[in-house]
């Protein structure tokens, strides 16, 4: 039970690592996407990572499913990309 209760406080902590990273590039997902570590957050912040800045290409991996819609999705990723974040 200690064990599965510090994973869960670990993840925590990276969730809130992530945020902050994306906060320090002015981009505001955590804003638009109520779970960043969901099919979407996650699939943008892997595209991120990899390369991508285009973010009309970044808001059209989002899920059916999410409420936000390209355009709101697009201007939350509007923000400063710079490689020590």
């Amino acid at each position: 039970m200690r064990h599965r209760q510090m994973l869960i406080e670990y993840a925590a902590a990276h969730v809130q690592h992530m945020q902050k990273a994306l906060t320090q590039m002015n981009l505001q997902l955590q804003h638009v996407i109520s779970d960043i570590t969901g099919w979407t957050g996650m699939k943008i912040l892997r595209a991120i990572v990899a390369g991508e800045r285009d973010r009309m290409r970044l808001a059209a991996l989002r899920d059916a499913r999410t409420k936000a819609n390209e355009e709101t999705i697009a201007k939350a990723l509007e923000g400063d990309y710079r490689a020590e974040h």
